[in-house]
């Protein structure tokens, strides 16, 4: 079916390359996706294949590598890939630079089948990897990025009905409820789901949308993610401190390093905001204060904290768009190839 349907068209229902569509992204980045989001994301980022699309038994024509590309256009989309490459394009990409450095792809990629086909191994871990490495006779960072190229490749192909996983399916998260509720995560030791941090990175004109109790999520998984001990309160009856900050696990016998206020809205935060945060940082005996808001603070309100010396800092919309980027899943894979 997949060799035909490669040759032609495929002609169904706009119904049926919606939910194909879905169950593709949420197979293969763990999103789900709804028809409003599919269509807001096809407008926002020119994906045409899926812009004209309605939920309807309307029928429509799309050749099978045009649907491919709109998949990948939207996995770019929603952060989960760095860019919208075809697999063998990526593996071809970076089997012309293993050459250009040295490296004998084709020993490479006879060693990696020899393992596969011998039933050792379930998975590529460390030991395969090390036979591929002794059998292919090439440097280890060289087989290392073959290695991830083909992964690249397969996690980027559809319709993989035989793809090796890489970990226990863990379902999907919904796109809607990063804006309709607060968000925990499965794992208890992050405080917001990376699919939607990789979402936001890409997305950034949409931080203000999020549920507020996300965006202080967001806020504290940031400061985690920095080295430091961080306590999320509870979101209501909490005196305006949103997240306390403690440098290490022994200095929280102590006072804070410094207490977080977020304000996720549209209005800009004005002075008496900034005063009754002031007041918890001073009594809660904090080295400092932050406010940091998906808008901006009034120009009042900044000097004030100059004037009166109060130890307060503001994290504004550009430098809340710039923690996101940085918490990005492929933002160390960016920064190094820039």
């Amino acid at each position: 079916m997949w060799s035909y349907i490669r040759m032609g068209r495929i002609l169904a229902s706009h119904r049926y390359f919606l939910d194909l569509a879905s169950e593709e992204v949420a197979c293969s980045s763990g999103v789900l996706l709804t028809d409003n989001n599919i269509e807001r994301l096809s407008t926002r980022y020119d994906i045409d294949e899926f812009r004209r699309l309605e939920r309807s038994d309307r029928e429509t024509t799309m050749r099978a590598e045009e649907f491919e590309q709109a998949i990948l256009d939207i996995r770019k989309a929603i952060g989960n890939l760095p860019d919208a490459k075809l697999g063998i394009f990526v593996l071809m990409d970076a089997v012309r630079a293993l050459h250009e450095n040295g490296a004998d792809t084709v020993k490479i990629s006879q060693a990696l089948l020899t393992v596969t086909r011998s039933g050792k191994y379930k998975r590529i871990g460390e030991e395969a990897i090390g036979e591929i490495i002794a059998i292919s006779e090439q440097k280890p960072l060289h087989v290392l990025k073959y290695l991830e190229a083909v992964g690249q490749m397969q996690r980027r192909q559809l319709f993989h009905y035989g793809r090796v996983s890489e970990k226990t399916w863990d379902g999907a998260v919904s796109l809607d409820r990063l804006f309709e509720g607060e968000q925990i995560p499965n794992d208890p030791t992050v405080y917001l789901d990376q699919r939607y941090i990789d979402y936001l990175a890409k997305n950034s004109e949409e931080l203000g949308r999020i549920h507020w109790r996300n965006f202080e999520r967001l806020t504290t998984e940031f400061f985690r993610r920095q080295g430091y001990e961080v306590n999320l309160g509870k979101g209501t009856k909490d005196g305006g401190v949103d997240v306390k900050v403690w440098t290490d696990k022994d200095s929280k016998t102590g006072p804070p390093l410094m207490l977080i206020q977020c304000k996720r809205h549209k209005n800009v935060v004005g002075i008496e905001t900034v005063k009754a945060f002031w007041s918890d940082v001073h009594f809660e005996e904090a080295e400092k204060g932050l406010i940091a808001t998906t808008s901006s603070v009034s120009r009042d309100s900044k000097k004030l904290c100059d004037v009166r010396k109060w130890p307060m800092s503001f994290a504004e919309a550009a430098e809340i768009q710039n923690w996101v980027r940085t918490m990005w899943r492929h933002a160390l894979a960016i920064r190094d190839e820039e």
